[in-house]
């Protein structure tokens, strides 16, 4: 398959359950987002400006990484800022696995839908057991690759200034989760393309 069309198809899939996880954990009324179908089931997306900016300039830079084979994981982190102090409250990751998929004919194509309305329900129940958010929590987009990616693309201007995390090393990878009260694996998983969520809540 072209690379560029694996790029698109997983960077449109992020996005997808990006638009999913704040309507449902109500991050944002409900008006500005509408229903449209996706993978032939319905969908939310937004049509709020500002957020759809802010989606597409973080998910350019998904893009190119993941082009380049360097995006390791989108994370969505929810939190609440208390003066100058920012408190995590819950984190939705994506761990990527580069993977060459053909689409090539139409059963691969509706195994992958399948596999897609599947992680989407999944994920939907999910969003629905968890406790009410505080009124006042906000959201960021963090993309995880390496050093070299990383310094590679401060080097373009027009992808400048994204939320970028260094990948860590196992350790400290096992340091990070003994803050999360539950971690619920896989929340969602979608082998053909190498996408599988996982959410934690954090005490």
């Amino acid at each position: 398959m072209n690379p560029s069309l694996e790029t698109d198809i997983v960077i449109e899939l992020v996005e997808i359950y990006i638009n999913t996880i704040l309507f449902a954990r109500q991050l944002y009324p409900a008006g500005i987002f509408r229903e449209r179908r996706a993978y032939n089931i319905p969908v939310h997306v937004s049509i709020f400006k500002p957020l759809n900016e802010y989606l597409a300039r973080t998910l350019r830079a998904a893009r190119e990484l993941k082009h380049r084979r360097k995006l390791h994981k989108v994370e969505v982190t929810i939190f609440r800022e208390e003066s100058t102090l920012t408190t995590p409250l819950e984190s939705y990751v994506f761990e990527l696995e580069d993977r060459d998929f053909s689409l090539e004919t139409d059963d691969n194509l509706m195994v992958l839908e399948e596999q897609i309305r599947k992680s989407l329900l999944n994920l939907d129940g999910r969003l629905k057991g968890l406790k009410k958010l505080p009124s006042d929590a906000t959201f960021k987009v963090l993309l995880h690759t390496t050093e070299a990616a990383y310094v590679g693309l401060g080097n373009n201007s027009s992808l400048q200034g994204f939320p970028l995390v260094k990948e860590t090393s196992q350790e400290d990878v096992k340091l990070g989760m003994q803050k999360a009260s539950t971690q619920l694996l896989p929340v969602s998983h979608t082998p053909t393309v190498g996408v599988q969520l996982y959410v934690e809540d954090y005490l």
